[in-house]
């Protein structure tokens, strides 16, 4: 790691025990720690993309604060096997066990003052990723918990900042979650100040998925902070290039004044991609010209075919579960209706 930080995780400095990686508290900060990764992981933009891990009813079992407790003040090493599984001909991973999904959150959530600090205020200027600055920066998820308020609010943004009679182009990162760079995104989190134990966590984790063949980060909102810090270097050079850009999650919207503006900022940002080792799924990338009905056609049948990509009854399920008296009838049907997830043991 290099350096050593005083943890930001928590309000004040901590003594570490005899164990590596274990943690003396006092009462008061623990328990403030242990609700704010508890929300995370109960937020409603987290339940939605855990819909189909085989261990989301652990999140809504009675002893869950009990669970986060011990493993935000202990050490937790035995991780499971990750478990992959296929959607939309795109590959992701869960954590093998409710205790990996915990101690990777308890890492990002202990990364976010300097993430929060590293990306500053003005990133929700071309960043619409959720969380948003004034959440990150005080470690919070964000009360918007459905996604489709998120992606309204691009559609608004770029109809606000386009060009008269320009293009919008849309472009699409390439498996953006398995393709993060373990060893770059820990150098990042180490260069923005990061804690020394949350990032110890983080790349423990990311190690342990990567010999396992799921390398990168699991399909998890947690995940987005450091998709954010990831791709911020990508954000400024677009910006350095003079090409005016929003995104949302792995999803680019360049706004220019032409066609051949257009294909230009493609190739400026398949090239900036590549340099950071991600990249483009050309497929998806497509031109959108203002004021061509056929394209804007194309547009709101990309945006429901998005949406509808996981169904309909198993994120209406997934939503359900904010409400207890849901949860009997919800958790059993999620489990029966779920994507099959395979099991994935250390690569030889």
């Amino acid at each position: 790691m290099g350096r050593k930080y005083v943890c930001s995780h928590f309000s004040a400095a901590k003594d570490r025990d005899d164990q590596p990686g274990s943690v003396n508290l006092a009462p008061d900060q623990l328990a403030a720690v242990t609700e704010r990764v508890q929300r995370w992981l109960l937020n409603p933009l987290s339940i939605r993309r855990l819909m189909d891990w085989p261990c989301l009813a652990d999140l809504f079992r009675a002893d869950l604060r009990e669970r986060i407790q011990a493993l935000v003040a202990g050490d937790h090493t035995a991780f499971a096997s990750p478990l992959r599984f296929e959607l939309s001909n795109k590959r992701y991973f869960y954590p093998g066990s409710s205790a990996d999904l915990i101690t990777f959150t308890d890492g990002v959530v202990g990364c976010l003052p300097a993430i929060s600090r590293a990306l500053g205020p003005a990133v929700d200027d071309l960043d619409l990723t959720p969380p948003l600055a004034a959440d990150l920066s005080r470690g919070e998820c964000g009360a918007i918990g459905v996604m489709v308020l998120h992606w309204n609010r691009l559609v608004a943004t770029v109809g606000q900042q386009q060009f008269e009679g320009g293009v919008v182009v849309h472009a699409d990162i390439r498996r953006c979650f398995g393709s993060l760079g373990r060893e770059r995104l820990v150098k990042l989190l180490d260069d923005a100040g990061a804690d020394e134990r949350s990032i110890a966590r983080i790349n423990g984790l990311m190690e342990h998925w990567q010999r396992h063949g799921c390398p990168g980060v699991p399909m998890a909102f947690v995940s987005w902070p450091l998709v954010k810090l990831y791709l911020q270097r990508v954000d400024q050079q677009l910006r350095d290039s003079g090409i005016r850009a929003l995104r949302l999650g792995d999803d680019y919207r360049l706004l220019c004044r032409s066609g051949s503006d257009a294909e230009r900022a493609l190739e400026v940002l398949e090239k900036i991609l590549a340099g950071v080792g991600l990249g483009m799924s050309k497929e998806k990338s497509w031109f959108e010209h203002s004021g061509d009905g056929g394209d804007a056609l194309k547009r709101r049948q990309r945006i429901w075919h998005g949406r509808l990509k996981g169904g309909v009854l198993r994120p209406l399920l997934s939503e359900s579960l904010r409400f207890p008296i849901a949860r009997p009838v919800a958790l059993p049907l999620l489990r029966w209706l779920a994507i099959r997830c395979e099991v994935m043991g250390p690569e030889t």
